[in-house]
């Protein structure tokens, strides 16, 4: 039970993550998004310390789109 609803928590999480994604003018400074990935890799370690591996797998799926936030949107963009 517990399973089923953290992993609907963390794919609403990895929804909210996407436009930030899709957005090229979007700016996440670069140590919020760092720490963020830092923050859920404990978590995913606790997860499947507990044996939530469903969960866990969506918790490594925002890692990565952080992951992706922190490369390709850590960099203000000059304003037009």
């Amino acid at each position: 039970m517990w399973d089923i609803l953290l992993t609907i928590a963390s794919a609403i999480f990895i929804s909210s993550l996407l436009p930030t994604l899709f957005d090229s003018r979007s700016y996440v400074p670069r140590q919020t998004s760092g720490l963020s990935v830092v923050g859920l890799i404990f978590v995913c370690t606790g997860l499947a310390g507990e044996g939530l591996v469903i969960s866990a797998g969506f918790t490594v799926v925002a890692i990565v789109l952080w992951l992706f936030v922190f490369a390709f949107r850590g960099t203000p963009h000059a304003t037009d």
